[in-house]
């Protein structure tokens, strides 16, 4: 009966989690930057007739957008970073982390 072999490199994988970990750190802070430009674009509403309220709104749909993007990249890095941790006592299965989706 022939078994299964499951390879996983372990630099690369842990690369990829880092990188991943660094697209959230980035992408929380662009949308800490977005936050703030809503906040000025709101507190100067009265002067442009409405205009800023508009695009306070579309950059508040792309914020809330770039914050979901960060939790997913984050995610991404925890399961990748524990992944290996699992591989390295046995674990070949991985389903925990890859099976269930976001």
């Amino acid at each position: 009966m022939a078994t299964d072999v499951v390879e996983m490199d372990y630099d690369v994988i842990q690369a990829v989690s880092r990188g991943f970990h660094q697209i959230s750190d980035a992408l929380k802070k662009i949308g800490k930057a977005l936050q703030i430009a809503v906040q000025i674009l709101r507190a100067t509403a009265f002067l442009s007739a409405g205009i800023n309220e508009a695009m306070a709104r579309w950059l508040e749909g792309i914020q809330k957008a770039v914050e979901n993007l960060a939790k997913v990249c984050m995610e991404f890095s925890g399961d990748l970073a524990r992944a290996i941790t699992d591989h390295k006592k046995g674990d070949i299965k991985g389903r925990r982390y890859f099976g269930e989706g976001i």
